[in-house]
C-alpha cells in the first residue's frame, strides 16, 4: 500500500510540475498560440494532459491552421523583393517551392499514426538566373511571434553538391491508461515519421532546407540538378 501511495504522490507531483511548465509557456501568448501549446501537450490516449473539450485542436485542425497562416503570406513576392531581382532575370527554369514542418531539436513535435507535425513551419523558394541560384527561406513559429528570414545566392560554379536527404525518426511517448492518478499499466506509443531535406554545399558552407517530398518536387529538383551541371561545366 505504501508503494501505491508513493506512486500516486509521485504521479501527482509530476503532473503539477508539467502543468506549471505549460502555464509558464503560455504567459503573454495570444489565445491562438495558447491553444497551439495545449495541442502539443494534449495526450489523446489519456494521461496528465488529456482534455475533453473542443478547445484543443485536432491534427487536421492544426494542419489547416498552419496552412492558413502560410497562405496569408505571399512568400513568392516576398522572396523576389528580398533578393532584389526582376522576374525576367530568374526564368532559366521554373522556380522551386519547398515547404515542411521543421524538426530541429528546439521545436515541439507531435505524432499521430506515423504522421508528425511541429511548432515551426518552413517555406523556401529557389530561383535560377543565368549565372546564379537564389534561395529565400522563411520560418514561422506557431507558439510565438518568432520568425526567421534568410536569403542566399550561389554561383553555379561554386556549388559542389545539391542533394536530397531522408531520415526516419522514432518518437516514443508514454501515458497512463486512464489518468495521472491511475494504477493502470502505462501505455507506450511508438511512431515513425519521415524528414526530407535538401542540402546545398559550397566551399566552406552547407545549407539545408526542409521539404515535403513528392513526385512533383522530385522532378523540380532533378531539373535543377541538370541545369546546375550544365551551367557549372559549360565552356
Amino acid at each position: 500500500m505504501a508503494n501505491v501511495r508513493g506512486a500516486v504522490s509521485s504521479a501527482a507531483a509530476s503532473k503539477a510540475a508539467e502543468l506549471a511548465r505549460i502555464n509558464a509557456m503560455k504567459k503573454g501568448k495570444t489565445p491562438e498560440q495558447q491553444r497551439v501549446i495545449d495541442f502539443f501537450f494534449t495526450d489523446p490516449n489519456g494521461g496528465c494532459l488529456k482534455k475533453n473539450n473542443t478547445s484543443v485542436y485536432t491534427f487536421e485542425e492544426y494542419r489547416n491552421l498552419v496552412a492558413k497562416k502560410c497562405s496569408d503570406f505571399n512568400f513568392r513576392q516576398k522572396a523576389i523583393e528580398k533578393i532584389g531581382l526582376d522576374e525576367s532575370q530568374i526564368q532559366e527554369i521554373p522556380p522551386v517551392m519547398l515547404s515542411s514542418f521543421v524538426f530541429d531539436n528546439d521545436v515541439l513535435i507531435k505524432t499521430n499514426n506515423n504522421e508528425a507535425v511541429s511548432s515551426q513551419y518552413s517555406v523556401t523558394w529557389i530561383f535560377f538566373s543565368a549565372m546564379q541560384m537564389y534561395t529565400y527561406q522563411f520560418i514561422y513559429d506557431m507558439t510565438s511571434d518568432n520568425t526567421w528570414e534568410y536569403t542566399k545566392d550561389y554561383f553555379y560554379t561554386d556549388i559542389t553538391c545539391f542533394s536530397t536527404q531522408r531520415y526516419v525518426k522514432e518518437k516514443i511517448e508514454t501515458s497512463l491508461g486512464s489518468g495521472c492518478l491511475s494504477k493502470n499499466k502505462e501505455n507506450v506509443n511508438k511512431s515513425l515519421y519521415v524528414i526530407d531535406r535538401l542540402e546545398i554545399i559550397v566551399p566552406g558552407s552547407a545549407y539545408s532546407f526542409s521539404l515535403r517530398n513528392s513526385d512533383t518536387i522530385e522532378q523540380s529538383i532533378q531539373a535543377a540538378k541538370a541545369m546546375i551541371r550544365e551551367k557549372k561545366y559549360s565552356k
